[in-house]
């Protein structure tokens, strides 16, 4: 159990050269930068889409690495496709902190009252979705899935503030799960796998629930996703 934490540890000293490169080449834009310094330093953003990048390539079952000479193939493999990688992610933050842009004007608004509490849901999904260190943090095919994540929040946007009380309906048959996906971080169980996969399933809902047309990766519904919730709580 302990040896492919070993080999990842050796890993990252025998390619601590090529990680330093990556992060200082990276070819950051100055707007991107300051789009993301709203969430962290410019300079942690290359950090992040380093470290990304690194442990994608690292997602490979390192137990099976028990000579030398497969160590170093696999370093050189590593070394050679770390920077393309961190550029691939570069290409999707950018995208992604773009959308960001903005939609948060859009969650500005004068809504007063109980309608305000809609805006209120809003923002905190979005700061679920985006906060510092989510570039390395978030698995790379839900990371992928970000700019529709972000349109469908655009969208929601829009309609609430045409039509507040159809959107609260919305957003009240989604709080049991928003409930217990909280209640599921209070008890630090949300890192555990099923809960991941219940809060991107979420996610999918959301998507379904307030930009249909948008689609969604993987069938869902309330009904699926509560009979995953009385699992998880079994």
């Amino acid at each position: 159990a302990a040896h492919p934490r070993g080999v990842e540890r050796l890993m990252r000293l025998a390619l601590l050269e090529r990680i330093r490169q990556a992060r200082k080449q990276l070819p950051l834009p100055p707007k991107t930068g300051l789009l993301y310094a709203r969430i962290e330093s410019a300079e942690r953003l290359r950090e992040d889409l380093v470290e990304a990048a690194l442990l994608a390539l690292l997602e490979e079952d390192l137990g099976t690495i028990r000579t030398r000479e497969t160590f170093e193939r696999r370093r050189e493999a590593i070394g050679r496709d770390l920077f393309g990688q961190a550029m691939q992610r570069l290409q999707l933050a950018e995208a992604i902190l773009a959308a960001v842009a903005e939609l948060r004007p859009k969650l500005e608004s004068n809504l007063m009252g109980w309608a305000r509490a809609n805006l209120d849901d809003l923002r905190a999904q979005l700061d679920a979705l985006v906060f510092p260190g989510f570039l390395r943090q978030t698995p790379a095919p839900v990371l992928a899935e970000y700019p529709r994540y972000l349109k469908a929040l655009a969208l929601r946007a829009e309609r609430a503030l045409r039509d507040p009380l159809r959107d609260q309906a919305r957003m009240l048959e989604l709080k049991p799960f928003d409930d217990a996906l909280a209640q599921a971080r209070r008890e630090g169980h949300a890192d555990l796998p099923a809960w991941r996969q219940f809060r991107w399933e979420l996610e999918e809902l959301r998507v379904q629930s307030y930009a249909q047309e948008l689609g969604t990766r993987m069938p869902v519904s309330a009904k699926r996703l509560a009979r995953r919730l009385q699992a998880l709580a079994r």
